[in-house]
């Protein structure tokens, strides 16, 4: 008898199911954390920059070209910098105009998305992280941030890639959680300011409170980086090594013929 069985994300599938006798559930206060730390969190939208146009800011991609394929990087810094031709470019690497083309467009849409997250700090991240995760679901989390790419992280950690996929999956509403426990009592006293008819003023000025206790959470910048990953950005930084042109130094681009 066969059998199909379907991963799905945890926080997906906990969206099936009332919440309504878990402990200490409120069902409007949920709601509106779960909105707010969406809202004031997300990543920002990403800017699109025009790879080949000659009018790139390059100051506005340099910062990022570390986080990017050294390749990659070099092309851009060649092209935009330096003001060379694609055509002079192709001929430094014996490579075609066309994987040069390619490799910038490649290069300056990883730096889009770098663009919309907070650069991270390992120290801080150990510090901040470490009493809350388990060594092993920080560590996904890292490479995740480095990588983006659950199947490297799968062959890096002799893990599986579902159980790689599950674990980051169950730590990003983790910190989800931990914000929203951060913000928990001033959505009490918002509450209660309203119940008790306390005036517009007093009002606005505690919800403009709870926003900035959800804006300036500790956590806060973990979520919008591995949010921003989750929401269709898989991969991104990741580069795909073919063994029979890595002695290039750019295992992605063609060579031309001696």
């Amino acid at each position: 008898m066969s059998s199909h069985i379907l991963i799905q994300d945890p926080s997906n599938l906990s969206t099936r199911y009332s919440q309504q006798d878990r402990l200490g559930y409120d069902g409007d206060a949920e709601t509106d954390l779960d909105e707010l730390i969406e809202s004031q969190l997300a990543p920002e939208p990403e800017e699109i920059l025009s790879a080949e146009s000659r009018s790139l800011d390059f100051a506005a991609v340099s910062p990022y070209l570390d986080r990017i394929p050294p390749r990659e990087a070099d092309l851009i810094r060649l092209y935009h910098h330096d003001k060379m031709k694609q055509e002079q470019i192709a001929k430094l690497f014996r490579i075609t105009q066309a994987a040069v083309s390619y490799r910038l467009h490649r290069g300056i849409k990883r730096i889009q998305f770098l663009r919309t997250i907070p650069e991270l700090e390992n120290d801080v991240f150990e510090l901040e992280l470490g009493p809350k995760f388990c060594d092993q679901d920080r560590e996904i989390l890292w490479r995740m941030y480095e990588t983006t790419c659950q199947s490297e992280i799968a062959k890096q950690m002799n893990l599986t890639q579902g159980r790689v996929r599950h674990r980051f999956f169950r730590a990003l509403q983790r910190i989800k959680d931990l914000i929203a426990e951060e913000a928990r009592e001033k959505q009490v006293q918002v509450q209660m300011m309203r119940k008790q008819g306390k005036s517009i003023d007093d009002l606005i000025q505690a919800e403009q409170e709870l926003e900035d206790t959800v804006k300036n959470s500790r956590y806060g910048k973990y979520w919008t980086v591995f949010f921003a990953i989750s929401d269709k950005h898989f991969n991104i930084l990741h580069e795909v090594s073919l063994p029979q042109f890595r002695d290039r130094g750019d295992a992605a681009i063609m060579p031309i013929g001696e």
